[in-house]
């Protein structure tokens, strides 16, 4: 299939990419420096202090690597969906702040005590992640779309 890609839409996909590839560096960086694991993690299991922070590390470094792929373009097909499946996951577990980011109509969930409508652009992030995977193909400013083509140099 043949189609043309304008600058501003290769831009914008690289704009997307890099947007949202940093914030799993942030998160990343931010649990390995408190060593806290994902909320839904330690709600699922009990687990002592120390193993608490080890489940923290490895899922900050994990969220680090794929935010640092995500970033550069390299292993789309694969960095793509884990991150879009990050942030899908992270915007289910606050599936309340968009459905009522000012807590208007639904009460009785246990819900954090600061503003949850701070938590409405998770959807939005997780919109993007589904974005980024229908125009993988377009997104031309990337490592994997620049190894993938032919060297004009000769």
């Amino acid at each position: 299939m043949t189609y043309h890609v304008t600058k501003s839409q290769k831009l914008s996909l690289l704009f997307l990419r890099v947007a949202t590839g940093f914030l799993l560096i942030w998160i990343g960086l931010r649990r390995i420096v408190n060593g806290s694991a994902p909320g839904a993690l330690r709600d699922l299991v009990e687990l002592g202090d120390a193993a608490t922070n080890a489940l923290g590390y490895a899922a900050g470094g994990i969220q680090l690597a794929i935010g640092v792929f995500c970033v550069i373009g390299l292993w789309r097909r694969v960095v793509l969906p884990l991150q879009a499946l990050i942030h899908g996951f992270t915007a289910a577990s606050v599936w309340w702040a968009i459905i009522d980011p000012y807590r208007w109509y639904i009460s009785g969930v246990d819900r954090i005590v600061f503003n949850s409508h701070v938590f409405y652009p998770t959807i939005i992030t997780f919109a993007a992640c589904l974005l980024l995977i229908a125009f993988r193909r377009m997104d031309h400013f990337s490592v994997d779309h620049m190894r993938a083509q032919p060297d004009s140099t000769g």
